[in-house]
């Protein structure tokens, strides 16, 4: 990497004064880190010197966590690896005794927050219990006064839900099972409530013990009309027939007792429903403004290839303008599409069918979002019933359409690149086909091992673009045509090389694989293709040789893209600053063992800065800009970003509120990709500009 990734995390760690800044921080470094083994290394060793573990750290690692999980759901490189050492280090500590019990309950809940069921190695188990049996023993004394010290009055619903699962995480798994059904068995409304939500829990254990308890609920007469009919709709969104079985006790003991009463409460309004293309990773997201009286709320559903219902979850909104506001920064985050009520139907039965099928059911949430949206009596479609031409083209008007027009919408695929932003995530990062990367020793072998892998996933694709096109068809766009042909032809086997759409996501694979620092492209053109190499810029400094630079700077944090950014940086600054005041910044903490390795590197240095200097003054800056490959181009934005910071060169009243955007832009692309493709056209004009004002001041 261009340099170590959680050194520059903590040097960019607020200060004590800044705690307002610490959920930021934590969210923009959590994936760099999550990706990469030594900097998760370097994590847990800072977890070691800070073993209080401060909200700040504890908060970087629970967002690691959760990235962490991502990527191992997206079969991502090395994602297994990393899940192995952290689980070592936590067994280690464990076995050392080092973690107190308030340790121990912090780093349960930030496994539980990410999604991720906390190890054994770090539960607690009370003093006198042996085992997780002897826990299974335990009478649990007094819950509804212990759930009054967990759960505030005002917090019900998933969120209630959520409090209690971390409030218990840390506790054996036995006893946490043990607790909801005796929870359950309570009979106390709102603890009764809560139950319910246990019934999606992700761990099946936990999804019997709550169906346990209604059984003991329905034993003691207490379950009424409005439970029953609870019971009966969640059954259906059961993934495992143990706890199906144990439920049905439950129902059949309250139809025998023929519950009555309970209340069914009024249905909520939706005003706005919208939602994203499915992503890369077959992620997508939908969003509505929902109403009923007073209360306001954004409903909100993730579903995922493989997953189902993934997440679900109800933001609470004060008040109308409130909700408009937060449902306009949710869709500035991702790009959406307006759809009828009539799209969630056969969207959400879907995904609760592909759910179920790989033993998974709806996010617990979805408890609370499916009467939100109206669809609360949904049932799953079985996976793999309905074709996937089905889905994109339900009414077979493909059937109607001229063989000469489907090919010209195929042929206009590749126009998904243009019109949807969504399309710069359709590429692959997988672990396979990263094992088989490093294999290839030339792009030509790089391209051949992308074509391959792409061709194992034509399912995976067609099942992306028939709900794009069912998303689109609800939305009114005429492009819907598209994308349905695009699953035909793909069911009829083509050869994905002659699909369009397809030449773009083989070059954004390669584009990002090249980008995270995969080698398999390096190769001697690779070394070649060096714009700086065998210029003569100096006749006292030895021209610099092909590939010299790069040699020269193995084994430090730099590299020669970022180095052309830095000075790129320097030169076309507001306020002229000589190499006194940019080189230390630059070199000045970085060891190059051996001989006299930095004076060299000094000198193709001051090599470069002639040439790029002349480059931007006879306008060729824009070639050599867009010229660089994506991992290039990205080390070069480091470097720029790098040089900005320089007060004395770019002083903020020198810059005008473009400029400022610019810089802002070129920050921000190290963490959010599509932004090099919006600063790639722009950055020539603008350097030329800012050349030719240093110049004149």
């Amino acid at each position: 990497m261009r340099q170590n990734t959680f050194q520059a995390c903590m040097s960019d760690r607020p200060g004590r004064d800044e705690d307002h800044l610490g959920s930021r921080w934590a969210e923009a470094w959590s994936h760099p880190i999550a990706g990469s083994k030594g900097a998760v290394s370097d994590l847990l060793g800072q977890m070691e010197k800070e073993p209080e573990l401060p909200d700040d750290l504890l908060g970087l690692f629970r967002g690691v966590l959760d990235a962490m999980r991502m990527n191992r759901e997206n079969r991502e490189k090395d994602a297994a690896a990393i899940f192995t050492l952290v689980e070592t280090w936590l067994d280690a500590k464990a076995a050392s005794d080092s973690l107190g019990d308030r340790q121990k309950m912090a780093l349960c809940q930030a496994f539980i927050r990410a999604g991720l069921e906390p190890p054994d190695a770090i539960r607690i188990n009370p003093i006198g219990a042996g085992s997780e049996e002897d826990m299974g023993g335990l009478d649990v004394p007094d819950i509804e006064t212990l759930m009054g010290n967990i759960i505030p009055d005002d917090v019900t619903g998933y969120p209630a839900y959520m409090v209690l699962r971390e409030g218990i995480g840390a506790m054996p798994r036995g006893a946490s099972a043990l607790f909801v059904t005796q929870m359950i068995a309570q009979a106390v409304p709102k603890l009764v409530s809560l139950g319910r939500y246990f019934l999606l829990d992700p761990l099946a254990e936990m999804r019997g013990a709550a169906a346990e308890g209604f059984v003991d609920l329905a034993q003691a007469g207490a379950i009424d009309a409005g439970l029953l009919s609870d019971l009966i709709r969640l059954r259906k969104w059961l993934p495992d027939q143990a706890t199906k079985t144990i439920l049905d006790r439950a129902i059949k003991e309250a139809l025998r007792r023929e519950a009555t009463g309970g209340s069914i409460p009024g249905p909520w309004t939706i005003h706005r429903l919208v939602t994203s293309l499915p992503d890369g990773t077959g992620s997508q997201s939908i969003m509505a403004s929902v109403s009923r009286g007073s209360r306001k709320c954004i409903a909100t559903l993730l579903l995922k290839a493989g997953h189902g219902i993934k997440d679900a979850y109800a933001i609470p909104c004060a008040s109308a303008s409130d909700q408009r506001r937060t449902l306009i920064e949710l869709e500035d985050a991702v790009p959406v599409h307006e759809v009828p009520r009539t799209y969630l139907s056969n969207a959400l039965a879907t995904a609760l069918g592909e759910g179920l099928a790989k033993g998974l059911p709806p996010a617990p949430g979805f408890l609370d979002v499916a009467e939100m949206l109206g669809v609360d009596d949904i049932a799953p479609v079985a996976h793999g019933s309905v074709s996937l031409l089905g889905i994109a083209d339900p009414e077979a008007q493909l059937a109607e359409v001229s063989a000469t027009k489907r090919g010209r919408l195929i042929g206009r695929s590749i126009e998904w690149a243009r019109d949807y932003e969504m399309s710069s995530s359709w590429f692959v990062t997988d672990a396979i086909l990263s094992a088989k990367l490093d294999e290839a020793k030339t792009e030509r072998q790089a391209e051949k091992v992308v074509w391959a892998h792409l061709e194992t996933q034509r399912d995976f694709w067609s099942a992306l673009y028939a709900r794009s096109a069912a998303i689109l068809r609800s939305a009114g766009s005429e492009d819907w045509l598209t994308f349905a042909a695009v699953v035909q032809i793909l069911d009829s086997g083509l050869a994905l090389k002659r699909i369009p759409i397809f030449e773009m996501i083989a070059a954004l694979t390669l584009d990002i694989a090249e980008q995270v620092g995969a080698d398999v492209l390096a190769t001697e053109e690779d070394l070649l293709d060096d714009p700086f190499a065998d210029d003569d810029f100096d006749p006292d400094i030895e021209p610099e040789a092909t590939g010299e630079l790069m040699l020269l700077l193995r084994k430090t944090p730099l590299r020669s893209d970022m180095i052309d950014g830095y000075l790129t940086a320097v030169i076309v600054a507001p306020r002229f600053v000589t190499p006194t005041d940019w080189l230390p910044p630059l070199l000045g903490e970085i060891n190059f063992p051996g001989g006299n390795k930095l004076q060299r590197v000094l000198d193709i240095v001051m090599l470069r800065y002639g040439a790029i200097q002349s480059s931007l003054y006879n306008g060729d800056i824009g070639y050599s800009i867009r010229k660089r490959p994506a991992r290039k181009f990205d080390d070069w934005l480091f470097g720029f970003a790098q040089a900005s910071t320089i007060t004395a060169a770019w002083p903020k009243r020198a810059l005008s509120t473009d400029d400022q955007k610019i810089l802002r832009l070129i920050k921000d692309a190290a963490q959010i990709d599509h932004i090099q493709d919006t600063l790639k056209p722009l950055l020539p004009s603008w350097l030329e500009a800012m050349a030719a004002k240093a110049v004149d001041g």
